[in-house]
């Protein structure tokens, strides 16, 4: 019998990655108050990205045909904000949970004018059948924020498989202290499980591991570096296991990308990358590149295969 060496050679390296690093399987569900509104959640979404708008809006986007969901490029058909959406002025991330309750933080945009220092370490809920947003979650500051970092919470995720709310701020750290926390919460009690201290980062995401082992994966705030650390059953982290992933420095037009968004697809780490240096005007802007990431098994690296 004969076998084609390269398609041999092929799979031999795909499984160099195949069932390496894997995604948690969402659970997350849609808002109940989409549907209630009267609008498709297929063709919406909640964004903090109008810049016309303070706060968050519900955009609709137009079902254009043979076209099964909306696209980067669909034009958008209506913008909706509920009144109470725009109390606490600008916000940034957003993730949602099991029950359709959508968790955001508050996060200044170009000046300080709408977003109070005071409430820059507070997570904010939109109730997934009312749709009113209220403060959720207070958390302390190390030190409050100031002209050289104006920012407090700035990256946010929930874990399907423990209901863990999983928040990061940067709160009062300057260039000679790095006093950011990465704070693990229950989100049914709103009880502090754990907590990871002089860590400055944006971007997290949940996934196993080529041991399929639950990992918070998270990217700093100061520079590329992509770290991960497990969470056990109980909410705590196995800090003594805290490993190195990868760097962004270097890669896309910049060379000096932070990792803004963060999420494990097939076996893919997916990373939207972003120059930031805690600077308003500058994070304003967010010229992003997308990153993915392959992990091979063999030399026990993540390597990078597209960017856009």
């Amino acid at each position: 019998m004969k076998i084609n060496i390269q398609i041999l050679a092929f799979f031999l390296i795909l499984g160099n990655y195949a069932q390496a690093q894997n995604e948690i399987k969402p659970c997350q569900k849609e808002p109940a108050f989409i549907r209630t509104l009267g609008f498709d959640p297929l063709w919406t979404a909640l964004s903090t990205s109008e810049k016309q708008k303070i706060g968050i809006v519900l955009v609709e986007f137009e079902q254009l045909p043979n076209q099964l969901a909306p696209s980067i490029n669909t034009p958008k058909k209506t913008v909706y904000q509920h009144e109470s959406w725009k109390q606490a002025g600008y916000f940034s991330s957003i993730t949602f949970d099991f029950f359709g309750n959508a968790y955001t933080l508050p996060t200044p945009l170009i000046s300080m004018l709408y977003n109070p220092i005071k409430k820059l370490n507070t997570i904010y809920k939109i109730d997934g059948y009312t749709g009113i947003l209220q403060e959720w979650l207070s958390l302390p500051f190390a030190a409050f924020p100031h002209a050289n970092n104006p920012y407090g919470l700035l990256g946010i995720t929930y874990d399907c498989t423990s209901d863990l709310l999983i928040a990061s701020t940067v709160a009062g750290s300057s260039r000679q202290r790095e006093l950011g926390v990465i704070y693990l919460i229950q989100a049914t009690t709103k009880k502090i499980t754990d907590t990871l201290k002089n860590k400055d980062v944006i971007g997290m995401t949940v996934a196993f591991d080529e041991k399929n082992k639950k990992r918070l994966y998270f990217g700093k705030a100061r520079t590329g570096a992509i770290y991960s650390i497990p969470i056990q059953a109980n909410g705590k982290f196995i800090r003594n296991q805290l490993r190195f992933e990868l760097s962004l420095d270097g890669y896309g037009p910049r060379g000096d990308d932070k990792a803004r968004k963060m999420k494990m697809l097939n076996g893919s780490l997916l990373v939207s990358g972003v120059a930031f240096n805690f600077n308003l005007q500058a994070s304003s802007e967010k010229p992003e590149t997308n990153y993915s990431f392959r992990y091979n098994r063999v030399v026990k690296k993540w390597e990078l295969y597209d960017f856009n």
